[in-house]
């Protein structure tokens, strides 16, 4: 247990963020909640925490916002006067990004939302950190492979585990490991019902050493251990969370 250490993870109000929230309250830190549009499912799973024993508080912010990153930043830094321990950039978004039918528009805010957040998040809240904290980055199998109608948004992520390698070179000095995790097709968000269909189980599971159909906490818990101190000597790394997938 990790009493008196807190984290912040982002777009937590639901989805693999809520399981990795879930999961670090288990562990024993304080959680900070994150929600970007649905204020009262993130204040459900504060309250889910708290009647679990757990310590848990709930910020808001729009990542579509360029300016949001700035003011999130400050006001985690305002809940963290004894400095943050971990750090998980989980929020992101996944519409259709075909490279034939992508606009400005969409790339733009896949953009703003999925690379430029978690870059700035980084920047802002790094002198809160504290020596030796955890930062996990929540990156795609699109990201290394060819799957989906998602051409913008594998790039987006392929960026980040750039991101992951460069953060951790720079912020080693301080103890600091910055590691991402790359989940496969998880049953969140619009990619639930799809995933339970025929259709979706098959094309899922079809690629996978494990045949079924991840779940949030798959990737939280992969996400808690990360964070934890049985993942001393890790940093830089890309951990797949697929199934299977990459094999």
């Amino acid at each position: 247990m990790v009493e008196g250490r807190t984290a912040f993870v982002t777009g937590s109000s639901q989805g693999i963020g809520a399981a990795t929230a879930k999961a670090l309250a288990a562990d024993g830190y304080r959680v900070i909640v994150h929600y970007g549009g649905n204020r009262d499912m993130a204040a459900q799973l504060v309250q889910a925490i708290r009647s679990s024993g757990g310590v848990a508080d709930m910020v808001g912010g729009d990542l579509s916002d360029p300016n949001a990153p700035a003011a999130l930043a400050q006001e985690v830094e305002a809940l963290c006067r004894a400095g943050l321990d971990v750090l998980v950039l989980n929020a992101g978004i996944m519409p259709p990004s075909d490279l034939a039918t992508c606009t400005p528009e969409v790339f733009d805010q896949l953009t703003t939302v999925n690379l430029r957040a978690p870059f700035f998040l980084l920047q802002y809240l790094s002198p809160v950190l504290v020596d030796g904290a955890s930062v996990v980055f929540v990156s795609s199998l699109t990201a290394r492979r060819v799957t989906g109608a998602v051409a913008a948004y594998g790039s987006m992520k392929a960026a980040l585990e750039s991101l992951v390698r460069r953060a951790a070179v720079e912020l080693g000095p301080r103890g600091i490991r910055v590691n991402a995790v790359a989940p496969g097709t998880t049953a969140t968000g619009p990619v639930a019902a799809w995933a339970q269909t025929e259709e979706g189980r098959e094309a899922t599971t079809s690629m996978q050493a494990l045949k079924r159909v991840a779940q949030p906490e798959d990737v939280g818990d992969a996400i808690a251990m990360l964070c934890s101190e049985r993942a001393r000597w890790i940093t830089g790394a890309i951990i797949p969370v697929d199934g299977g997938a990459m094999l």
